[in-house]
Formats: structure tokens, C-alpha cells, sequence
């Protein structure tokens, strides 16, 4: 399974706490990033992960009761099995690779040096996808797609169509958003 090719159904992410996840299930994104969370909380829930009707991304930089080393992910791959993790962190990405998850790098773009930083660092640690932030920047699309290969997400600050409409006009794979009112708009 590749990001790419998860895409093309609908290039519209659910970005979901816990308290959403079945309305993200029963939505039309192509995938789910489960935001925050504790380890109680997926070990509770995500025991036979492999009939989610949607594949399943941790963000393991805001789940609670796991530390950020290759130990949480042989757990992770032995127990909750997602699809994917989503991470800030070079080493997080190298890890999680070697447990054969996708991998999406979240990249904070606010100036010059951290799009030169995040260039650097996409290339050296070839995650499977890049998500930017904030997703209110589409032009930075056209930057980074010379640069690198990945699928660009363009997530944060997405509130309405027009913004979803723009990053991918832009050339944005596909568009993060925490607003569950939009989880059902097929792009």
C-alpha cells in the first residue's frame, strides 16, 4: 500500500481525536489520522485493527503512555497494527520504516530556514509523505514538490472549501482537515 494510491479515492484526510473516530469510519476520507490519544485508549479499541474500514495513521508525538523509540513500534506493530504513523521527529520516521509503517513527516513551515531544515530532513529520513503546516500555505507546494518526491498533504487552519480547493490547485496530494463538517466532501 503506498499514500499515493490511498489518494486517489478522495484526496481528503480525517485529522480525528478519539471522541470522532467513528464518525471519521463512517465519513468519505481516504484515511484517518487519530490525534491524540492514550495507549489504554487504542489497546482498548484497535485490537483487530485489520477490519477498520478505513486505514488507520497514529500521530505518535501526541499519544499518551508511549515513548518515542523503536520499542514503541515493535509494540505498535504487534498490537494495535495501524497502517501508518505520523511523526515531527527524523528518528520517529526511521523507526517506524524499519517496522514497515507509512511514515508522514509533519513539517512546520514559518520562515526560510525551516523549509531549508524540512528539505534536509524529508530527504536524509524519505518518509512516505510530507504533511505541511499550515495547510493555509498552498504555494509552498510548488517549492517543495521540486525538491522532493513525496506526496505533499497540505493540513492545519483548513476551515472551508475554497482552502481545500486552493491547496489542491496548487498541487497538493491531498488536504488534511480536523473539521469533521467537511470529512465528507470528495475531492
Amino acid at each position: 500500500m503506498e499514500i499515493a494510491t490511498l489518494l486517489k479515492n478522495n484526496r481528503l484526510i480525517a485529522a480525528a481525536p478519539p471522541e470522532n473516530l467513528e464518525n471519521a469510519l463512517n465519513s468519505n476520507v481516504s484515511f484517518i489520522i487519530l490525534m491524540n490519544g492514550t495507549l489504554s485508549f487504542f489497546i482498548d479499541h484497535f485490537k483487530d485493527n485489520e477490519k477498520l474500514s478505513k486505514p488507520l495513521f497514529i500521530h505518535t508525538d501526541l499519544m499518551k503512555g508511549l515513548n518515542n523509540d523503536k520499542e514503541a513500534f515493535r509494540f505498535l506493530a504487534s498490537t494495535i497494527k495501524p497502517a501508518g504513523i505520523v511523526t515531527t521527529k527524523n528518528h520517529m520516521i526511521r523507526a517506524a520504516k524499519k517496522e514497515n509503517f507509512l511514515t508522514i513527516m509533519r513539517v512546520f513551515l514559518i520562515d526560510t530556514n525551516s523549509l531549508k531544515l524540512a528539505i534536509r530532513n524529508i530527504k536524509e529520513n524519505k518518509p512516505d509523505a510530507v504533511e505541511v503546516m499550515p495547510g493555509i500555505a498552498p504555494q509552498i507546494v510548488k517549492i517543495l514538490k521540486k525538491e522532493i518526491e513525496q506526496p505533499i498533504i497540505l493540513g492545519g487552519l483548513i476551515w472551508n472549501e475554497k482552502q481545500i480547493e486552493k491547496a489542491l490547485k496548487a498541487g497538493a496530494d491531498g488536504v488534511s482537515m480536523s473539521k469533521e463538517g467537511m470529512w465528507n466532501s470528495l475531492y
